[in-house]
């Protein structure tokens, strides 16, 4: 049965009906079969997140019987190097995890969700940092900063806040977009457009991806501004409003992101609930990533011969690392072209 990974502010999703809205058109597209297929020596539910560093790589398994994240040596034979985030209830483990993040030092962060706490380890150990209580039940994290983060802001009031060290709000920004149009509750909206970020520290974009819909969202963070909103008519999370809740009734959108600091490179699903709920999706994730330059336009969309559910990119070498959750072997390579044509 495929596992759908979303929040509702609802116990059960009533499911009415597929997502006919239009697309994003795409000047170029480009079919990639897997160049390389990594061999490890653990077994992982459910792969979700991957990151790199040096000759390392980061995967985060959002399922974790033991342990939610492994270091792996960057080899064809990835080797278990050592594993984080013990799950449990007890001091230093984790109730979930949400996200990953590696800092400029290398040091390795993610966000526990249940337990409303940020948690980083380095060679000194592990720190725990208390999320403010204002703060409602958070689901993804970025760097703005080794000691800063940004994280959605699920009350509605704004897209996204600015957390201190200390875990304390210090700065909300940015709406919903056609936040006024709805009647259904902030916190019901801010669900129904659940969303997954990226930040690029080096140019100071943030991409803010719908879960729920097509809709991606460009802010200049610098200058505290909205540089794009993707797809906003067409690509709006599709929900029915039911006594101020919000009923998902249109698809799986976009799952992952990467800002680099020319373009931005979002993972998307398109799978129907309908589809979903009569079991007609045989494979869990997306198959295509698509790629925008830093000011909104379309460049390129890439059609994957295998459904992922999160990757990393590599611009220099042209590799684009990936999670397919459906095989026993998941950690897969394709080789890309990495010059776009604006």
């Amino acid at each position: 049965m495929v596992k759908v990974v979303y929040i509702s502010v609802v116990c059960c999703l009533l499911i009415a009906c597929s997502d006919k809205s239009k697309s994003v058109l795409f000047p170029e597209t480009v079919q990639l079969s897997v160049s390389s297929v990594y061999t490890t020596d653990i077994y992982m539910r459910y792969p979700y997140r991957i990151r790199a560093v040096d000759s390392a790589i980061y995967v985060m398994d959002l399922h974790a019987a033991e342990h939610y994240i492994h270091k792996l040596s960057d080899e064809k034979n990835m080797k278990t190097i050592a594993s984080y985030g013990k799950r449990g209830e007890g001091p230093e483990e984790l109730l979930d995890a949400e996200n990953i993040r590696l800092d400029s030092e290398g040091r390795l962060w993610t966000l526990d969700a249940n337990r409303h706490k940020l948690t980083r380890w380095d060679s000194c150990g592990q720190k725990e940092i208390d999320l403010s209580p204002q703060l409602l039940r958070s689901l993804d994290f970025a760097l703005f900063n080794d000691s800063t983060f940004i994280v959605p802001d699920y009350t509605g009031e704004n897209r996204v806040c600015i957390i201190n060290e200390n875990g304390q709000i210090v700065k909300k920004l940015f709406s919903i977009p056609d936040k006024s149009r709805h009647r259904i509750s902030p916190v019901s909206l801010a669900q129904a457009w659940r969303s997954f970020i990226d930040y690029n520290r080096e140019t100071g974009i943030l991409a803010v991806v719908t879960q729920l819909g097509q809709v991606i969202e460009l802010y200049d963070m610098k200058e505290e501004r909205l540089i794009a909103s993707i797809n906003t008519e067409n690509g709006a999370p599709r929900f029915a409003e039911k006594q101020g809740s919000a009923i998902p009734d249109g698809i799986m959108g976009y799952s992952d992101v990467y800002v680099s600091e020319s373009a931005v490179y979002a993972l998307f699903w398109g799978s129907s609930f309908e589809d979903i709920r009569r079991g007609k999706i045989k494979n869990e994730g997306g198959n295509r990533i698509r790629v925008f330059n830093t000011e909104g336009i379309p460049l390129k969309e890439y059609i994957l011969d295998r459904y992922i559910t999160g990757f990393r990119i590599d611009e220099a070498s042209g590799k684009l690392l990936a999670l397919d959750v459906n095989d026993d072997q998941p950690i897969i390579e394709y080789k890309f072209e990495t010059k776009y044509e604006n």
